[in-house]
């Protein structure tokens, strides 16, 4: 889904209240004019009702379990196997399960999200909802990376809610958790080395136990407050490890290569 383009401009009552949102965090004039100046600045007044919850994930329309998605999720893993076996290593979280949730979130990189993350935030912050006041910490958060990283705050896309990268890291998420994984000095999101190994850190932070069956559950809620998304997640993994780890029969290769050899003899090539 992408934005509404009829929002692309402001009312003077909602420039104004988007300048005593950001006065209240503290940023200077000059800063929110040039903010208020950008021709990219909109609300998204249709995210407001879209439903994130409650979703089964199961469900065959959603195709998370259809052998193409599994498929691609073990190409994940075999074209990626050095990287995540040292994520694993270092954080104790299995392969399986990053690989879930980088399937889940952004269907393994291809539906990144088409929301500008900063009109995300600024319409949850501006427009009043039971979200609001959590808006507009993950603003400020999100401006706080920005200036960071010297990236401008309206080039990065994600999703209405305010998350971005392979996994879909809300901003204080990134602050908190992000990680270098590929140790170029920089956290990355749309990196797979430096998302692996955040969403890793994130699990781990929030006490997966790797012989704990309701640490791991519990763990995964802290991701997405969704028991269908944590019961997705372990569901995708285990099936994944299963087929990746899958072994030939080989009683049944073994009787192939005797019949061969019965009555001539085999020529190796």
């Amino acid at each position: 889904m992408t934005a509404s383009s009829s929002s692309a401009s402001l009312t003077s009552s909602e420039a104004e209240k988007v300048k005593q949102v950001f006065r209240a965090g503290g940023f200077l004039t000059e800063e929110i004019d040039s903010l208020l100046q950008d021709q990219r600045l909109a609300l998204y007044p249709e995210i407001l009702n879209q439903k994130t919850k409650g979703i089964n994930y199961l469900h065959p329309r959603f195709g998370l379990l259809s052998r193409s998605s599994i498929k691609r999720g073990q190409q994940v893993l075999k074209e990626n196997r050095i990287t995540l076996k040292n994520i694993e290593a270092s954080y104790g979280i299995p392969r399986e399960v990053l690989v879930a949730i980088f399937r889940l979130e952004t269907n393994l990189g291809s539906n990144l999200g088409q929301y500008r993350v900063f009109n995300s935030l600024l319409t949850l912050t501006v427009i009043v909802n039971r979200r609001s006041v959590w808006a507009a910490q993950e603003l400020f958060s999100f401006l706080t990376l920005c200036n960071s990283n010297r990236i401008n705050p309206f080039s990065i896309k994600g999703s209405s809610a305010g998350a971005f990268g392979l996994c879909q890291f809300v901003p204080s998420s990134y602050l908190a958790y992000g990680i270098d994984g590929n140790g170029d000095g920089v956290v990355d999101l749309f990196d797979f080395s430096d998302a692996m190994a955040s969403t890793a850190n994130f699990l781990k932070s929030h006490g997966w136990h790797s012989r704990n069956a309701k640490r791991q559950f519990r763990a995964i809620l802290a991701y997405n407050h969704c028991e269908n998304y944590a019961k997705a997640v372990l569901t995708y993994s285990k099936q994944v490890r299963l087929s990746h780890n899958k072994k030939p029969n080989t009683t049944k290769i073994n009787n192939r290569h005797q019949n061969r050899q019965k009555g001539k003899d085999f020529v190796r090539m």
